[in-house]
């Protein structure tokens, strides 16, 4: 006896289908930009210390690869150079690196995922979209490289319930450091997200996290202990609001950082010096607690999108400390038309020490930044950029302004794509 089997065209093309389902698709996307600019306070110098003006011309390639099986991995890899020659000031050439990897995997109920980057760049970069956090605080052009891997787990436990758990790992270094107080730290966290669903619109939930910092150059320490309340409110299907408010207390060390005596005692010594002993140093603690605040507002129509920010958070100081930082951001795009784009980005900061000695680079700082943009055709792009800085030593009370214009061709190459 035998058996024949005949599938119909339509039982041939469902194979087909579900097999193209569960392919994987790989893309690859290259492209690269070149700028010509002009700027007329490079290193941010205040009117009284010389400021520096010159042109300047950067190249920006970049490709991007990314691979997705539907609903069950991703994997993408992100590597971007930024190469910029300054014409008339001496040492101000960076050749900046940005390299990020993310790789992720889905189940039913679990999403597993690590992130990972490599960022290059130098105090001379204020771009709005790769600016050092040095940027603008040193005369000396100064390297910093920061590497970080962060593995988290995402699990959605009900219909309107989410639980996520992440670690991170920062290391933060600097080379070349001439005439700056620059020392490298390290930074470890774990945090642990919560929220629900409590209707169509509205989600509640918390956030809690323990960092601990150490810079080992300075015998400075610190842990941080954040808890926040969160409320996330869906207006409508293009406009979102987010809110966060909590507290923190941050526990600081510094080692040898008090001033306990002289051994011998004279009658010369001073409050905090030895005439003829020597110095008798203990470990200095401190803490301090405060408020931590996160609002964020996102809008998105046919023709604009819209975002503002506003924050209050601690941060790692680069001089081997914490500070309390304070920000306000609001960016617009508007699509005049299907080639002509504007674009606007406006932002407020203010970062201070609250642990550690050096507070040299405690800054208030604003920034004003509007662009258009034209598409000559599909793969061809040219933009024109103004960007004001101005910004405020605290500790001296010394303020420095810089306005640069830059001119911008993009080109990208179409997507290479492949499925297995």
């Amino acid at each position: 006896m035998s058996f024949k089997f005949s599938p119909s065209l339509s039982t041939v093309l469902t194979m087909l289908y579900t097999s193209s389902l569960c392919a994987a698709e790989w893309k690859a996307e290259p492209s690269v930009g070149v700028r010509t600019q002009y700027n007329d306070n490079i290193t941010l110098r205040s009117e009284d210390n010389n400021p520096q003006s010159s042109t300047g011309y950067t190249i920006d390639p970049r490709i991007k690869f990314t691979g997705v099986e539907q609903q069950l991995w991703d994997l993408s890899l992100d590597a971007r150079g930024k190469l910029t020659r300054f014409q008339d000031i001496e040492d101000t050439d960076s050749n900046n690196v940005f390299i990020a990897l993310g790789a992720g995997y889905n189940t039913e109920r679990f999403k597993w995922r690590l992130n990972a980057n490599l960022d290059r760049n130098t105090s001379l970069d204020t771009d709005f979209d790769t600016a050092s956090p040095d940027a603008g605080l040193f005369d000396d052009r100064t390297e910093r490289t920061t590497v970080s891997i962060a593995p988290s787990l995402r699990w959605n436990s009900g219909e309107t319930s989410v639980m996520i758990f992440s670690v991170e790992s920062t290391n933060v270094s600097f080379d070349k450091v001439l005439s700056s107080n620059l020392v490298d730290f390290e930074n470890d966290k774990v945090s642990f997200q919560a929220y629900w669903g409590v209707s169509d619109n509205h989600s509640l939930g918390f956030t809690t996290s323990y960092t601990e910092q150490e810079s080992p150059d300075t015998g400075f320490s610190s842990d941080t202990t954040v808890l926040n309340l969160d409320y996330t409110y869906t207006q409508s299907q293009s406009s979102t609001w987010k809110i966060s408010l909590g507290g923190r207390q941050l526990n600081s060390l510094r080692k040898n950082g008090e001033f306990l005596g002289c051994d011998p005692e004279s009658i010369f010594d001073g409050p905090t010096s030895c005439a003829f002993g020597l110095p008798i140093l203990g470990d200095l603690e401190s803490q301090d607690n405060g408020v931590v605040v996160n609002v964020a507002y996102s809008h998105d129509s046919e023709r604009s999108s819209q975002r503002f920010n506003t924050y209050q958070n601690v941060v790692s100081s680069s001089t081997g400390g914490v500070q309390e930082q304070q920000n306000v951001s609001y960016s617009l795009d508007f699509r005049n038309t299907e080639r002509f784009t504007t674009r606007l980005n406006l932002s407020g900061s203010r970062s201070e020490t609250i642990s550690g000695v050096d507070s040299s680079i405690d800054v208030v700082s604003y920034r004003l930044e509007p662009s258009v943009s034209y598409r000559l055709d599909k793969n061809w792009k040219l933009s024109f950029l103004y960007r004001h800085i101005q910004q405020n030593r605290i500790d001296s009370d010394v303020d420095s302004t810089s306005n640069a214009v830059n001119v911008n061709l993009y080109l990208h190459w179409p997507k290479l794509a492949t499925t297995y």
